[in-house]
């Protein structure tokens, strides 16, 4: 029983035997709780598992702490005191020391310096026991870092990871699984530095851990594991007296030294660490600093180890990086890697780990086994559960977004894979069962669903690395997988590395075809060939695992040469047995290790590897050997359950059997579970072991060679008998699912002993397993290996099987056939066919073999022998037609299977009973595969053919072929018999079969026939273009890639019918052209060829258009294959397209002379929509030769049209969408040609009103262009004009450049219009296309692989479109520099992007500095910039060549002093150049990466920079644009503010002159007058005095005029007629001095006085008026001298800043009543001051002010805010100019609505 667990009330565990008394820790794993142990009464901490149900890796951690510690008797290490059982875990009982973890402690204190080198002294010296005793505890921190407070002792806690093996390798695991802390891992705990694990590791965690005491933070800090994995891996961290410069260098060394990425630049013993710490101790402690000291002088290892880093194969690593590096760009690659056994070909390819974690991909591995070559896609299967793996350790949301992505792109069929890699359901969840397929569709399903697989993992984000180990043993499904895969994932980011013996392979080996093919197909594809270590490489070797000076171990070094050839494997081995025989020993005096050469020659050691690996082998414990030749026999990996089985012992006894094993690293655990059987003192609990292991423990063999040398320990006689037991103790001691899953296993033993199998039932068994096997194989599209399954079931086989097992013999011979088949093996296919159809007893039992033969006949496309052989079996089937159908065989049969429906709905016939004849089911069968044999070669035969299906299905019972008869039946009624109503019913009923019998495999066929011959009779063309696409997607999932092909081909058909547009539609041809050849549908691809040319002749494409044939349709050839396979349709479509292209260019003849020999091949359009496009077009091309032709047969010709009439017609009575257009434009044409006009004015314009509703472009552009030819005919040109430019329109719109370039030549007169219009230049992409590429000088030290596909894999032309059309779309230059670098660096792989261009002066200039992160633009002259390698800057200006440096090796004189000091991995040099112009240079570089810039990179960036050129002359021709249009402007303004001045100067200085006469007239004679008047009055007092009387005639006459008041007035009157004069010339002088013309100069003036003139000139619009009342002005002004200045100019500015006041005023008296104006004083302010050398002018007035939204745009050109007619826009931007660009002063505005605006102008004096 389990102890029951449970809980107080105060929630501590009840655990028997102890009480809880504090809770320690609580985590979501583990909790730790202080107890008392209440029979002794002493403290003790207890560690429990949290979780109700703990994993077994979390049971496996508990053992092994208790394992590893209770024994060791080491200072500083907790002891435990018990592992109880407790729930479904176990309690970890150890004493309590009271001390705390180092990570809590620091919580609350602070360490000093000498602290910390106390506790890292004390670590040290707990480690060199704990290393003695070869132990690794793998997860130092300071949280399993106890310290006591009061003393300070350290105790080292938590072995639960720890390892008792000398060195462990660690699988690549996500970084959640992962043992240990993320944060203090070492590298190769990281299981991707291609290092093992060993006791070196810890000294890394120690250093993680001093760096963290002595700084208070992680080297490595960040949330992102791959992140923090990829920095211990590769990044230096930042030294410890940078972060803290109060630790002592001499200690940052140290912290350095434990934290070297290699564990051999490491220190090598605890001891020396110990010596180093003491010195830094015993100095701080003395003299409060450390000084310097060689680092290491005691650190000397005791043990002889082996250095793990590679040597002699630098080339070699260098390359497979540059691979990956390209990989991740977006490319696939296959790189193999050669050489003999033991060479170190896996150590090479383990070195691309390191840039995987970089950029986050994956990498998975598999290995072919040489014992199990027969089972299927064994190396793929082990690679994939690898990555499941992998993906079923990240977090839950991750495992969410992998398990939608997968079920997009597996769909229904995910089952499929799950049979092969049954982890995968874990991610997926239950699949429905997959629909069973056979043949093609099977290989066809599973190698897209594998693609599709792969695709998901293998991306941007996360490039896949696949690595398959042993090539040479690969069986044929997974070299045919790898081929697949390698061919359709040109750009998926995957990276596949293949190893292989090629001393094991010859020309004719499977590989090496495989190899061959790929290469063919332009797979981008590298081999390594390794060879044997060079004496020099193997002698540092040597010198560096003896730690002595190469010369000294030269003699050694010559003699491992000797034994092993330079063979590293046998070489590392050679030397470990030298060191386990003491010939290899320590020299304590010298320091290094020193070898016995005498005793080592005298040893004669064997030169043979097996057999030398095999004497150490039989070093081992007896049981240990005894479990590795078990181990041997399962194969290169295997598990701790087999082993029990077959060794007959528990799995305790066999685990610790293995531990010598695995303590030598002759085999290596592939889980930490192994651990679970270290301790022989099992916990007191009631449950076994085996109930605990959940999973099971598989250990690999660390070589091929160890597991060979295993092996060759069993006697040959005894190794038939070795496997044979094994094969029978699987078989008894597993269940019949256990069985069915390990089938090949078990049968690889069963087959390999299969001599000693005697028993004849036994015999039948064996036969009978490998049958199972073979269809297991073959279900797996593993036909190779099905095909061995079936020999060996064969032979063992009684010799009398044909009499005694007759139905076995039959399966496997008939299954033998089919595989056969399958494998495209045609000849052996026939020869086992032909013992079929010999020893068969019935002919039904033949039909397979003969099925076979069909469809072998068509592969080969021999169709009329394919149908031959069809029409023999169904002879035998009796079913018969006639060689040679008869209209009235086709007549007869026709009406026969008529009346057996007649009087039913056809979607009735769903409910007939299913067919169970054998008979009849398979001639259904033989039936369907003959369809497309006869449609091709024999046509009149298909009606035959599919009438007896029909009258089949209707008299016996529908079955599932049904559909396709129905199908096949709506096809005929349609399209022969017309009858399109029950035709169109029968295609229905085809659906309704599938569902029925839920057959999915057939619907992507079925939809194919539907779509293409039945629903273009009844439904739009445009609405099954979707259809077409959704039935090929069902293809690719079902396997159906024929049939898939053919969806897609007349999707293609439709699109380009319906008149989409033809530039759309070549880009989208030329996809599906790529994916139809990657299906191998060559015949199909022909097809899609010629509508490709066909789009590309009507763009233009070609020289003459109205020829079919160009680049990429070859017509002749083309023709001759299709003329001697028979293939009618193919011809038919050839000549119906020659036609089209012949009438719509004119050439009728021609065309008249094709359709004579279409004629000829109709047949191959039976039932085809394509039939009306042959009655259209041979009505209008009879029609267009009518009036040529002669008067007898005129008539002929228009009986012709009429029957061709009637049948356009009636498909128009049921498709009006498709056909009616096409029945009215031969109307029209037929009623020109008759001669009448009114009915064809009608019907041309019925016909292009309907092709406009039906969305029919190119047909509404032919028939406006024949109405315009009637009407030109008719001598009506205007009208035609009309018709000929709509036309020109139409094929313009449809994108047909050469219809639209044939119509400018033909009728220029009618298009005058068009073309005399402006137009922009379209050559952009001519001038693209003739740019040459310039000349490339490449330095690198290696060029990688090229193939003829390389541009493809690395051009993503999305992308590089996308960023040519960006670059093409920027004007404005500093967008243009900024978009340009950042385009060239995302498409270069560089790290640094500069751009450096000339002025127009020619200076060239730095103008962009781009980074990953950043973008600087600048206008930096080159000779001053620090940041540019100016050598080779001047080198690519003067060449203009392309210059690209790897590593800076060149011959080139272009290094110089930057390159020297950045020291840049690639260099690239880029000359963006123009018609042989240098427009700029790229400079590009990428500081960690060498081979960046390869060839295909440099093609994409020449063809960016191609544009770039282009859109920098745009860029620099838009700025002078722009500077042109502001020097416009500004003329503009200058023009119109000298006119306006000129003007107004002009009237003022005539007015000022016309007064200025008079004016002097009346001024000079004012004062002359005045004293004639004194005269006169003085004379009339004269006449007084002398007169005092002068009568009464003279007193009435002076009464009258008032003498005295004439006397007194007339002065005054004088005087202000002088006044009136003087104000008069003032006004004048105003007048003059506000028009005054400016000189060249500035001059003084007087700013007073020139507002003062404004205000008079403008004083009559102040005045009140019937709107408003008067304006005041306000004069604030200060002392002022005068301004040096244009005086006209600043006239005019102050009219414009007035005047617009005033208009803010009178626009007021609009919306305002007169009484409401006059409450508020309509005021204008003019204030001047002058401060210092400035003078300011502000005028204000308290109108309605400026919306603040439009106050930026007020000094704009044409800006204005009054009404159209009252502004010009251009007052405002003339001031500020004259203010500030002529005077270098400052106009600025403030305003507020509703409480006025101020103009503030500055000038300086």
């Amino acid at each position: 029983m389990k102890p029951q667990v449970t809980t107080s009330s105060n929630t501590f565990p009840s655990i028997d035997g102890y009480s809880v008394t504090e809770q320690l820790y609580s985590g979501s794993r583990t909790a730790v709780y202080r107890a008392i142990q209440e029979a002794q009464g002493y403290p003790v901490v207890i560690k429990v598992l949290q979780r109700e149900y703990p994993s077994v890796g979390e049971l496996v951690q508990f053992r092994n702490q208790y394992a590893i510690t209770k024994g060791l008797r080491i200072p500083g290490i907790a002891k435990p005191l018990g592992l109880d059982p407790y729930g479904n875990g176990y309690a970890l009982v150890m004493e309590d020391s009271g001390s705390l973890s180092l990570s809590q402690y620091l919580e609350n204190q602070v360490l000093s310096l000498e602290e910390t080198l106390e506790i890292a002294l004390e670590l040290a010296k707990i480690l060199q026991p704990l290393h003695q005793q070869r132990i690794i505890h793998k997860d130092i921190k300071p949280a399993n870092i106890l310290i006591a407070p009061n003393s300070g002792k350290i105790t080292l806690i938590d072995f639960s990871i720890a390892s008792r093996l000398p060195k462990e390798i660690q699988a690549i695991q996500s970084p959640q699984g992962l043992e240990g802390t993320l944060a203090y891992l070492a590298p190769e705990q990281t299981g991707r530095m291609n290092r093992g694990i060993d006791y070196r590791s810890d000294f890394y965690a120690l250093g993680v851990t001093l760096y963290h005491l002595l700084t208070g933070q992680l080297p490595f800090p960040g949330d992102d594991p791959l992140e923090v994995i990829h920095s211990h891996i590769a990044k230096t961290p930042t030294p410890v007296p940078e972060v803290n410069p109060e630790v002592p260098a001499q200690l940052g060394a140290i912290v350095a030294k434990l934290m070297a990425k290699n564990a051999e630049d490491r220190y090598q013993s605890a001891l020396g660490l110990e010596y180093d710490l003491a010195q830094c101790l015993n100095q701080w402690q003395e003299t409060g600093t450390i000084a310097p000291f060689k680092l290491g002088q005691r650190d000397v290892s005791e043990r002889f180890l082996i250095p793990e880093k590679l040597y002699g194969r630098e080339t070699e690593v260098a390359q497979l990086l540059n691979a990956f590096e390209r990989v991740a760009q977006g490319a696939s690659e296959l790189m193999l890697v050669a050489g003999f056994s033991g060479i170190g070909k896996t150590a090479v390819i383990n070195e691309v780990h390191k840039p995987i974690v970089r950029q986050r991909g994956y990498f998975i591995k598999g290995k072919f086994d040489q014992f199990n070559r027969n089972i299927p896609l064994s190396a793929f299967v082990q690679a994939f559960n690898d990555l499941v793996g992998q993906l079923l350790s990240e977090s839950d949301q991750q495992l969410q977004t992998w398990k939608y992505q997968l079920l997009e792109v597996l769909g229904d069929s995910g089952q499929v894979l799950i049979d092969l890699i049954p982890e995968l359901e874990r991610i997926i969840g239950p699949q429905p069962p997959a629909p069973e397929l056979s043949g093609d569709a099977a290989q066809n399903r599973f190698n897209l669903l594998f693609q599709g697989f792969i695709k998901v993992f293998s991306t941007s984000d996360h490039p896949l690395v696949i690595f398959i180990d042993d090539l040479q043993w690969a069986d044929s499904a997974s070299l045919s997988l790898m081929e697949r895969l390698l061919i359709e994932t040109q750009e998926s980011y995957l990276l596949v590395l293949g190893a292989y013996r090629d001393n094991e392979v010859s020309p004719g080996h499977p590989f090496l075809m495989t190899v061959k093919a790929l290469e063919t197909a332009d797979v981008t594809l590298e081999t390594l060939i390794l060879g044997p270590l060079k004496v020099d490489s193997l002698n540092r070797l040597i010198a560096d695992a003896f730690q002595a000076p190469e010369k000294m171990v030269q003699p050694l070094t010559n003699l491992v040469m000797q034994k092993t050839q330079g063979n590293p494997f046998f070489a590392t081995q050679f030397l470990k047995a030298l060191y386990q025989e003491s010939l290899i020993t320590f020299d304590h005096k010298a320091h290094h290790w020193q070898c016995d050469l005498v005793r080592v020659q005298d040893a004669a050691l064997t030169d043979d590897v097996v057999k030398f690996m095999a004497l150490q082998l039989q070093k081992l414990p007896a049981t240990t050997q005894e479990q590795l030749t078990f181990a041997a026999c399962i194969g290169a990996r295997f598990d701790l359950k087999t082993l029990k089985i077959v060794s007959e012992q528990d799995q305790t006894q066999v685990a610790s059997a293995l531990w010598p094993a695995l303590h030598e690293g002759l085999i290596v655990p592939e889980s930490k579970i192994y651990k679970f059987y270290l301790d022989d003192d099992q916990p007191n609990d009631s449950h076994s072991v085996d109930d605990e292991i959940s999973e099971q423990i598989h250990y690999r063999f660390f070589h091929d060679r160890v597991q060979q040398a295993a092996y060759s320990l069993i006697l040959d006689s005894e190794k038939e008998q070795a496997h044979y037991r094994i094969a029978t103790l699987l078989q008894r001691n597993t269940s019949e699912k256990e069985q069915e899953e390990a089938l090949f296993e078990i049968l690889s033993h069963l087959n390999l002993s299969r001599a000693l199998v005697v028993d004849p039932l036994k015999r039948i068994e064996l036969s009978r397993l490998n049958l199972r096997a073979a269809h297991k194989a073959k279900a797996a599209t593993a036909y190779g290996a099905a095909i061995e399954y079936l020999k060996v079931g064969i032979e063992v086989l009684p010799q009398e099987c044909w009499q005694q097992e007759y139905d076995l013999t039959l399966a496997l011979h008939n299954t033998m056939v089919e595989a056969q088949y399958l494998s495209t093996n045609f000849e052996e296919m026939e020869d086992w066919g032909q013992i079929v159809l010999q020893e068969a007893k019935s002919f039904l039992d033949r039909i397979e073999v003969q099925k076979c033969q069909i469809l072998a006949a068509k592969a080969k496309n021999k169709m009329r022998s394919a149908l031959m052989t069809g029409l023999t079996v169904l002879k035998q089937l009796s079913v018969e037609f006639p060689d040679q159908p008869t209209e009235a065989d086709i007549g007869s049969a026709m009406t026969q299977t008529a009346q057996l429906w007649a009087g039913k709905s056809p979607l009735e016939l769903i409910n007939l009973p299913e067919m169970v004849d054998t008979h009849r089911l398979a001639a259904m069968k033989i039936m369907t595969e003959l369809i497309p044999c006869a449609y091709q070669t024999n046509p009149p035969l298909l009606p035959l053919l599919v009438c007896k299906e029909v009258e089949f299905s209707i008299r016996f019972g529908n079955c599932p072929v049904s559909t396709f008869a129905y199908a096949d039946y709506g096809v005929v009624l349609c399209g022969i018999l017309g009858e399109i109503e029950a035709g169109y019913e029968f295609g229905q009923l085809a659906i309704a079969v599938i569902d029925k019998f839920q057959e999915n495999g057939y619907r992507c066929r079925a939809g194919c026939v539907i779509n293409s011959l039945i629903r273009p009779w009844k439904d739009p063309l445009s609405d099954l273009l979707q259809p077409f696409l959704n039935a090929y997607t069902i293809g690719l999932e079902t396997g159906d890639l024929e049939s898939g092909t053919l969806n897609l081909y007349y999707y293609c058909l439709s699109y380009y019918v319906v008149g989409q547009d033809l530039a759309t539609l070549v880009t989208e041809f030329e996809i599906y052209r790529k994916v139809i050849r990657s299906f191998g549908q060559l015949g199909w691809l022909g097809y899609t060829d010629m509508l490709q040319q066909l789009a590309m002749n009507l763009q233009g494409v070609t020289d003459v258009p109205w020829e079919l044939q160009g680049s990429v349709y070859q017509a002749e050839a083309f023709l001759t294959q299709a003329t001697s396979v028979g293939d009618n349709c193919g011809i038919f479509q050839h000549y119906l397209h020659s036609i089209y292209l012949l009438y719509l260019f004119n050439q009728t003849s021609e065309a008249a002379e094709n359709l004579k020999i279409i004629e000829n091949h109709l047949d191959g359009a039976l039932s085809s929509f394509l039939m009306v496009f042959y009655v259209f077009f041979d009505a209008l091309t009879q029609l267009a030769l009518y009036p040529d032709i002669s008067l007898e047969e005129q008539p002929k010709v228009l009986a012709r049209v009429q029957q061709q009439q009637e049948q356009l017609q009636n498909w128009a009575a049921f498709a009006p969408a498709n056909h009616q257009h096409r029945w009215e434009l031969v109307e029209a044409e037929r009623c020109r040609v008759v001669g009448d006009r009114a009915r064809a004015i009608d019907y041309y314009d019925r016909a292009i009103a309907t092709a406009r509703t039906y969305k029919f472009t190119q047909d509404e552009a032919l028939a406006n262009e024949r109405a315009a030819r009637f009407y030109l005919d008719w001598g009506k040109e205007k009208v035609a004009g009309v018709y000929m430019q709509e036309a020109y329109y139409g094929y313009a719109r449809w994108g047909a450049n050469a219809k639209v370039t044939n119509l400018e030549q033909d009728y220029p007169e009618l298009l005058r219009p068009i073309l005399q219009a402006p137009v922009m230049s379209t050559e952009v992409l001519n001038t693209l296309v003739t740019i040459g590429n310039p000349l490339i000088s490449s330095y690198s030290q290696s060029q990688p692989g090229s193939s003829s596909s390389s541009l493809n894999q690395a051009l993503d032309l999305g992308s590089v479109l996308k960023a040519s059309q960006a670059l093409s779309g920027t004007l404005e230059l500093d967008e243009l520099l900024s978009q340009l670098t950042q385009i060239i660096l995302q498409n270069s792989g560089g790290d640094r992007c500069t751009l450096i261009i000339p002025t127009d002066a020619g200076e060239w200039q730095v103008r962009a500095i781009t980074t990953l992160e950043t973008v600087h633009l600048c206008s930096e002259a080159i000779a001053h910039s620090p940041n540019l390698p100016l050598k080779l800057i001047q080198y690519v200006k003067n060449t203009q060549e392309v210059v690209t440096i790897d590593n800076l090796v060149t011959d080139l004189p272009v290094l110089d002093q930057y390159l020297e000091t950045e020291k840049p991995k690639s260099v690239l040099g880029l000359p963006i150049l123009t018609q042989g112009r240098c427009l700029g240079i790229l400079y590009l570089q990428n500081q960690l990466s060498s081979g960046v810039f390869t060839p295909e990179r440099i093609t994409i960036l020449n063809f960016l920079c191609t544009q770039a050129a282009i859109s920098l002359e745009n860029a620099r021709l838009y700025q002078r644009v722009q500077q042109s249009l502001t020097e416009l402007q500004e003329a503009q303004l200058q023009l119109v503010q000298s006119e306006k001045m000129s003007a107004l100067g002009g009237l003022v200085s005539g007015v000022a002159h016309e007064i200025n006469n008079p004016v002097g007239c009346i001024l000079g004679n004012v004062g002359a007058t005045e004293d004639y008047v004194q005269d006169l009055l003085g004379l009339l007092d004269l006449y007084g005095e002398a007169f005092p009387e002068p009568g009464e005639e003279i007193e009435a006459e002076l009464e009258a005029v008032e003498l005295d008041y004439v006397r007194q007035d007339l002065p005054q009157l004088i005087r202000a007629m002088r006044d009136s004069g003087d104000r008069i010339k003032s006004i004048s002088k105003s007048l003059r001095t506000f028009s005054r013309k400016d000189t060249d100069s500035k001059q003084p003036f007087d700013i007073h006085e020139g507002l003062d003139s404004t205000l008079l000139i403008l004083r009559h619009r102040l005045k009140a008026n019937e709107h408003r009342p008067e304006i005041e002005v306000l004069k604030d002004y200060g002392s002022l001298q005068p301004v040096h200045c244009f005086p006209g100019q600043l006239n005019q500015v102050f009219m414009n800043l007035l005047a617009n006041a005033i208009d803010v005023f009178d626009e007021m008296a609009q919306e305002s009543s007169f009484a409401a104006l006059k409450e508020k004083k309509q005021r204008i302010t003019l204030t001047t001051r002058q401060v210092d050398n400035e003078v300011t002018l502000t005028i204000a007035d308290n109108g309605s002010g400026i919306p603040e939204e439009i106050q930026p745009q007020i000094f704009d050109h044409l800006f204005t805010t009054k009404a159209v007619g009252k502004g010009t826009g251009l007052g405002l931007a003339i001031a500020r100019q004259i203010v500030v660009d002529q005077h270098g002063g400052h106009l600025e505005v403030q305003s507020h609505l509703g409480q006025g605006t101020e103009f503030c102008i500055r000038l300086p004096r």
